[in-house]
């Protein structure tokens, strides 16, 4: 790759992370009722179109996957990805709401932490417009969460953000509603916080769980008092069912 490619793919980058830095962050969710029987990924996955991202963010949502390709090159010595980092993407969001419990309800996107609410308006995150005012925890759980007893989750979603880590992102990336794409934009870019992104793009599925699972608490070792955790061979399993490779 030529110096000039080189640096125009840098400047590219540069832009399409700040105008797009498109994606999201929470804590320790995996809270609820865990599913009677493990939920199959592998179907029933729907998937936002990026046509249906307003401009000019389909364009710079589009750009970050192929520049995230170059990078990859770049740091490999120019060697090919061995595995597809979308394909991988998409595998690993479908296996967070398996994790988390939301991929087997009717709407994982209207999900709102103990299944006793379901979001009306997607216009925004559902403690914001004031329709839900989030369900309380155990004492345990709040201990696990570092806070003290009375405390209240307000965990939503197919990815189960909390409205301060929602509210954060959403003004970061310039979010207009809390619809799916949004969601799942808003998903990704806590994956690129925590390093799981650059982990799942090397097909290293430990090392972007062993990364995600302290944002994630349904993910194995997470260890987070009172709340429930998957196996990995659970997620290996839905990770694979949904398309994701393992390198």
């Amino acid at each position: 790759m030529s110096r000039a490619r080189v640096i125009v793919g840098l400047v590219l980058l540069g832009v399409a992370a700040f105008a797009v830095t498109a994606y999201a962050r929470q804590v320790p969710a995996g809270q609820g009722d865990e599913p009677a029987e493990p939920v199959d990924v592998s179907s029933g996955v729907q998937w936002p179109d990026w046509a249906d991202l307003a401009q000019p963010v389909d364009d710079f949502a589009q750009e970050i996957w192929n520049l995230s390709n170059e990078v990859d090159n770049m740091n490999s010595n120019n060697q090919q990805p061995t595995v597809s980092i979308d394909a991988n993407v998409r595998a690993f969001l479908a296996t967070i709401r398996a994790c988390e419990g939301t991929e087997g309800q009717p709407d994982p996107y209207r999900v709102c932490f103990a299944y006793k609410h379901v979001v009306q308006n997607l216009a925004d995150h559902p403690a914001v417009t004031g329709e839900w005012r989030g369900e309380p925890l155990s004492v345990l759980q709040c201990a696990g969460a570092g806070l003290g007893p009375g405390c209240v989750s307000t965990a939503a979603g197919a990815y189960q953000f909390i409205k301060p880590t929602w509210v954060k992102l959403r003004n970061r990336l310039g979010l207009t509603d809390f619809g799916p794409v949004s969601q799942d934009l808003a998903a990704v870019q806590l994956l690129r916080e925590c390093g799981a992104f650059d982990r799942l793009a090397v097909g290293d599925l430990a090392g972007a769980v062993t990364r995600a699972r302290k944002t994630w608490a349904s993910l194995p070792g997470a260890n987070f008092a009172g709340q429930g955790m998957r196996s990995m061979s659970n997620v290996q399993a839905w990770f694979q069912q949904a398309g994701g490779s393992v390198a």
